[in-house]
């Protein structure tokens, strides 16, 4: 389901809009919005991500237990 908006942009605003349309990352105006609140999306957990990573290392827990051990032990300098 989508829902139609009506919103005021800058001409810097339209403008960097239509200069993504011409460089043929959109195909339109409407594409170009959706891509950039797509990233903001993405941003947006990656945040949340980071959050929750600093805090399981802030208190000393393994950020991704499934991976422990699996190098096995470390090995010995070459010199």
């Amino acid at each position: 389901m989508t829902t139609q908006i009506a919103i005021r942009l800058a001409e810097s605003e339209l403008a960097a809009l239509d200069a993504e349309v011409a460089a043929g990352r959109a195909a339109n105006r409407s594409e170009a919005v959706r891509r950039s609140i797509a990233r903001l999306q993405r941003d947006q957990r990656y945040r949340a991500e980071e959050v929750a990573l600093v805090e399981l290392a802030r208190r000393g827990e393994p950020i991704y237990p499934e991976l422990d051990g699996l190098l096995g032990p470390p090995c010995p300098p070459l010199d």
